[in-house]
């Protein structure tokens, strides 16, 4: 085993013994006060150096909006409340979780979401639902006595990265009325998006994919309509939820 210390090491022993960095003095050694404190600042920078670590990027599951035609949803009768997410608490860490090729899985330290993951989900959700209802979150509008809502909650089982492979969504839903007309549903999703390579920017765009998924098969139950699978969505199964 290689015992010698590490340039840093012998830095920071040379700095916590008041020591000097040995350098041509143009002073012809006339000026030891001036040598010290150019050694001292020399030092410093280079301990600084030795400090330093990649920076943090920060990511978000709300994509980029997109534009639908003008008037193609009309502006529901109802509003939604998308209830907070509930998540596993192995994928709900503040940095990215990323599984590789061998099963094992990764922290990516200096990879961030930008909220808590469940925050994340949740505001992910509400986007794609009222783009594809064109109803109002209650959290934005407060509803009036009586107002019709349709309750959504989310319980994500699994949210995969798997690097040069996937992002995956497994969750457990529910949509239920309230104050209107309606069923509500219980269902289990599937929502598996592919990545062509293992940059983190891909999988996120896969990720932020899989959660509009997820957000057309609720839409589609509140529209009373029985939510189909698809290339990416496979559903599990749903039953009907008691009044």
């Amino acid at each position: 085993m290689n015992s010698r210390p590490t340039r840093c090491t012998r830095l920071a022993i040379l700095s916590r013994a008041g020591g000097a960095l040995a350098f041509p003095r143009p002073d012809g050694g006339r000026r030891p006060h001036l040598r010290a404190a150019l050694s001292a600042l020399v030092l410093s920078g280079a301990l600084a150096g030795c400090g330093s670590s990649p920076p943090v990027h920060y990511y978000t599951l709300q994509g980029p909006a997109a534009q639908a035609p003008a008037g193609a949803v009309a502006p529901a009768s109802f509003l939604i409340e998308v209830q907070p997410v509930t998540i596993s608490t192995q994928a709900d860490q503040p940095q990215l979780m990323v599984r590789t090729g061998d099963g094992s899985v990764s922290a990516l330290y200096s990879e961030r979401w930008s909220s808590p993951l469940g925050d994340e989900l949740r505001g992910a959700l509400s986007d794609a639902l009222k783009r594809e209802l064109g109803a109002l979150d209650v959290q934005v509008v407060k509803p009036g006595p009586g107002a019709a809502v349709w309750r959504v909650q989310t319980d994500v089982q699994r949210f995969e990265l798997v690097s040069g492979s996937m992002a995956q969504l497994d969750a457990t839903w529910r949509v239920r009325p309230v104050n209107t007309n309606g069923s509500g549903l219980l269902c289990r999703s599937v929502v598996t998006e592919p990545v062509s390579d293992s940059a983190v920017p891909s999988l996120i765009a896969a990720q932020q994919r899989a959660v509009v998924s997820l957000a057309g098969a609720m839409a589609s139950a509140i529209r009373g309509q029985t939510p189909a699978g698809s290339a990416s969505v496979q559903m599990m199964g749903c039953s009907a939820l008691k009044d």
